[in-house]
């Protein structure tokens, strides 16, 4: 029993290394954004696209005209209990993450809820956002 467990310890960061890629991969994609706004409720919708740059995943968001590049990363939560992917971003000089769920829709692509915010500081009302996968985008 002993020589079991030793063996699982030994294999579990390779388990938590594939499932780090498999999300990598999977939230690769154009994405149509529906969100509100941080600390409001009004609205608002654009574009994402999340792709890979030399095993990085970077971020282009595109709401009314605007275009603002940030970073994202497969990361751990909740003490190593779950994985999230965390988008980070600037907007007008002001810093904002987002800590995002990533589940697949009826046809197995990722499907992206967020919430929006802006680090080390509190709020009552995080902005919200969803990326469903563009199947119109080329």
């Amino acid at each position: 029993m002993k020589r079991t467990i030793a063996i699982l310890l030994i294999l579990f960061p390779f388990f938590c290394s594939a499932e780090d890629n498999f999300l990598h991969m999977m939230v690769q994609g154009k994405y149509i954004l529906v969100g509100k706004v941080l600390d409001s409720n009004a609205t608002y919708h654009g574009k994402v696209e999340i792709a890979d740059n030399k095993g990085k995943l970077v971020v282009v968001r595109e709401i009314n005209g605007r275009c603002t590049k940030g970073i994202a990363a497969i990361e751990s939560a909740l003490n190593g209990d779950a994985k999230v992917l965390r988008i980070r971003f600037k907007e007008s000089e002001i810093n904002f993450e987002q800590t995002c769920m990533v589940g697949s829709d009826l046809d197995n692509y990722a499907r992206i809820s967020c919430y929006l915010y802006q680090p080390k500081i509190r709020t009552m009302q995080p902005g919200l956002e969803v990326l469903f996968y563009d199947h119109t985008a080329k």
